[in-house]
């Protein structure tokens, strides 16, 4: 189809994304990315594969909400390194940036997930770096605008936004740029596109579970007469047959065959055709490709309340704890230039168990002397206490040199 269209179009025609974005992009005939974000991109199971039809499917959309809403409901907070370990920089901008207001239009939960849904859908996130004198800003920038280009000889990266006013180049330093999967270490790829063939099969599942109930489950096929039928009494007969057996009026209606004629269905039925199992495979299908677990996505054939906190940890291990690392090292790339200071997601929250099991654990810290009552109550959202940052020592545990003391003593 982009190879189609680059015959029919000139050299110095340009085209723009249908999209309704008051900024649209303008199209070169070497843009392939821009005409498969424009067109989608064609599959063997004959449908047309772009982010919007993606997200039609219900267990696709799942898998990309899941994991923009986990990544944006986790706080990114900014530390400094003391001598002492660390503590959290509050007062530094990149805080306040990150932690309260990336932009005047945007909370960090939505620019958090806008971030995660950039990233699963298209491959990339941008935004523009604007530095005032008011305090730094990011604004995100659709993908879909984008183009990066490398200087061949110096190695020097170009962003070209492409704008209604025309084509704005961008230097590194203005852009904070967070790749997905790359093959090259300049671009990210979109999911969506390297697993199109199995996305577009889904959407075709979706389209013929649809138009086998639209005709209420009827079945297409072949009314047989013995004798010659001409062509418009052909018409009539099929004609006739429509209004009286098809559409969801017509449900239930038994069909009554005369002068010698026979129907032969020429479709499978879903039952046949295995369909509901097929729906099935295709939530499996979109858990490895997102790698989120099935039973997140609403597979519960092998899923049970034992298992959930496993699953929860196998969610954040294998799951996020990419994305968010990707995120974190791009964000202290392009923000932060001081080598105290560093950006790190809070993940305790994801592995919040039940009272009883939390109660047990905690229980354990303290009698082992590594956890303080403060601290409990700081895990629990309780205040502190007066004397709670005390640690216990267990009676019978003591340190080897005080054992040994103990024993020179003795001995003297």
């Amino acid at each position: 189809m982009i190879t189609r269209l680059r015959q029919i179009f000139k050299p110095r025609e340009k085209r723009t994304l249908a999209q309704g974005d008051p900024e649209k992009r303008a199209l070169t005939l070497k843009d392939d990315e821009g005409w498969q974000d424009l067109l989608g991109i064609s599959t063997r199971a004959g449908v047309t594969v772009t982010r919007e039809t993606a997200l039609g499917v219900p267990a696709a959309l799942r898998a990309v909400t899941l994991l923009s809403g986990a990544v944006a409901s986790l706080p990114l907070k900014v530390y400094r390194r003391t001598p002492e370990g660390r503590e959290l920089a509050e007062n530094s901008e990149i805080y306040r940036l990150l932690h309260k207001a990336p932009n005047p239009m945007q909370t960090p939960f939505t620019f958090k997930e806008l971030v995660m849904n950039h990233l699963l859908l298209n491959g990339n996130f941008y935004a523009y770096i604007d530095r005032t004198r008011a305090g730094l800003s990011l604004w995100p920038i659709d993908p879909q605008r984008v183009v990066v280009e490398q200087d061949q000889e110096t190695g020097v990266i170009t962003y070209k936004v492409h704008t209604a006013k025309g084509v704005q180049e961008l230097q590194p330093w203005s852009v904070l740029h967070v790749l997905g999967i790359t093959l090259d270490g300049i671009r990210g790829i979109s999911p969506v596109t390297l697993t199109r063939e199995s996305l577009g099969g889904a959407i075709a599942e979706l389209r013929h579970g649809q138009s086998f109930f639209k005709n209420s489950a009827n079945l297409s096929g072949v009314l047989q007469h013995p004798g010659h039928l001409g062509k418009e009494a052909a018409e009539n007969l099929r004609d006739s047959w429509r209004e009286k057996y098809t559409g969801p009026d017509n449900v239930g209606r038994v069909a009554i065959l005369e002068e010698g004629m026979t129907f032969q269905a020429t479709s499978l039925s879903n039952k046949d055709s295995q369909w509901l199992e097929s729906r099935q495979v295709t939530v499996l299908d979109i858990s490895r490709i997102f790698g989120v677990p099935p039973a997140l996505l609403g597979h519960l054939e092998k899923a049970s309340y034992s298992s959930q906190e496993a699953q929860n940890l196998e969610f954040l291990t294998h799951s996020l704890r990419p994305w968010l690392t990707r995120i974190e090292q791009a964000f202290e790339r392009s923000l932060i230039t001081d080598e105290n200071l560093y950006c790190e997601f809070t993940t305790g929250d994801l592995l919040r168990t039940d009272q009883k099991s939390r109660y047990e654990a905690y229980r354990v810290g303290l009698s082992a002397g590594f956890l303080s009552v403060n601290e409990v109550r700081r895990l629990e959202n309780l205040p502190e206490v007066e004397g709670g940052d005390e640690l216990f020592r267990p009676l019978n545990m003591a340190l080897l040199s005080e054992v040994a003391k103990e024993s020179e003593t003795t001995n003297e």
